[in-house]
């Protein structure tokens, strides 16, 4: 069932980047060391993508949301982030991420994210927490 809703989501991910290509609506993917300074900032939201279990395994400092992108709710509970304010999100590698980001902007939200995910922000020193 997992595998199903995951193949569905990326289907729909897939037809909705298409879709902010052709409309020119569009996100950053930041580095670590600008994606740092830009969460610092007070109107961005960071949400983290992974699962729960990742999450609880260690995540950046500050998170806001943890938003499940495999979650069968994932859709509707990304509807509860603010379109006042910036999203800022990240994944283990990047991939995921990209995938949401096209999503959200796509949806009117103003996104950047984490090029190179958790990961590369672990690699790199960043802050994180359990």
């Amino acid at each position: 069932m997992k595998s199903k809703l995951l193949i569905l989501f990326l289907a729909v991910c897939l037809a909705s980047c298409a879709s902010v290509r052709s409309s020119r609506v569009h996100f950053r993917s930041l580095d670590m060391k600008t994606f740092a300074k830009y969460i610092e900032q007070e109107d961005v939201v960071l949400v983290d993508v992974r699962t729960a279990e990742e999450f609880a395994a260690g995540h950046i400092k500050g998170v806001d949301h943890n938003l499940d992108v495999r979650s069968a709710t994932f859709f509707k509970d990304y509807q509860s982030l603010p379109k006042d304010k910036r999203i800022a999100l990240y994944c283990k590698s990047g991939g995921r991420s990209k995938q949401v980001a096209g999503v959200l902007a796509g949806n009117g939200y103003k996104v950047v994210e984490l090029s190179g995910g958790y990961d590369g922000w672990v690699k790199a020193g960043g802050a994180t927490e359990k």
